[in-house]
């Protein structure tokens, strides 16, 4: 969660004026200026950011709608409660977050470091733990399983983006390597357990070629449950171990550039 539904259509407008609505009060008392919206998205920036905080909401509404799509058919095609998305850019460095697993008011650190697409990758990253939320099946955008979903959907839709600190993959590679697998660490701000589940699902993703969508349907409690349900194997950590080891061999100190080594 930090980076770190309704079926009447009348009453689906309804419901997005008012929290329009409320979301002008907000402003007003947070001296927020508005940009834009489109049909799941109401973009603004901290007035302080001035023409830095502009530009990142304009770049977010460009895409907005079309990364939406395909998280859209990543999951399922289900549409999330709580539409719109009301997106805030801040003047603080410290990635993006909402106010938990189902809502979709977000805020985004608009200094928190690389490209403009790191930027956009983080909304991506907090938009996919709602859609998780919605869709359940053991995605929990609080535990490691959930925060590995959210940071890898995201990077393979701005690949390469994301700046030095935010990659997890050497905390776990330069750890004990901790069974993240069989068990879900109950945090998603534990970097070696986010670690082990972005190389997973990287994995399962770029190694086996398995599709998000399949994956994703997958789901369970643990990175296991979901490996079996996609490939009726209970051999998981095993044979994920054996990949992960005969190409980075415990012991050693590694530092690498992405989250997304595969295919080995």
């Amino acid at each position: 969660m930090a980076k770190k539904l309704i079926s009447n259509v009348h009453h689906r407008v309804t419901v997005a004026r008012a929290r329009r609505a409320a979301v002008m009060g907000m402003r007003r008392q947070s001296q927020l200026t508005h940009v834009g919206n489109t049909d799941r998205f109401d973009v603004s920036y901290v007035t302080s950011l001035g023409k830095t905080g502009a530009a990142l909401a304009d770049a977010i509404l460009q895409n907005c709608e079309r990364d939406y799509a395909t998280l859209q058919q990543v999951f399922g095609g289900i549409t999330p409660h709580r539409l719109p998305f009301i997106v805030q850019i801040t003047p603080d460095a410290t990635g993006a977050s909402h106010s938990s697993c189902m809502g979709t008011d977000i805020s985004i650190g608009g200094k928190s470091g690389g490209a403009v697409d790191f930027i956009r990758s983080l909304l991506v990253a907090e938009a996919d733990e709602v859609f998780m939320a919605n869709f359940g099946r053991g995605w929990d955008c609080g535990a490691s399983n959930g925060e590995g979903l959210s940071r890898v959907l995201a990077n393979d839709i701005y690949r390469g983006v994301e700046p030095a600190g935010f990659i997890s993959s050497n905390s776990w590679l330069n750890s004990p390597r901790a069974n993240y697998v069989e068990q879900t660490y109950p945090s998603d701000t534990h970097y070696p357990s986010i670690g082990c589940s972005v190389l997973f699902l990287n994995w399962l993703r770029f190694q086996l070629n398995r599709n998000w969508t399949d994956i994703v349907a997958s789901g369970g409690p643990t990175l296991a449950a979901t490996y079996q349900n996609l490939t009726g194997k209970s051999t998981a950590w095993q044979d994920f171990q054996s990949v992960i080891s005969a190409h980075f061999p415990a012991g050693r100190n590694y530092n690498l550039n992405t989250d997304n080594p595969f295919p080995l």
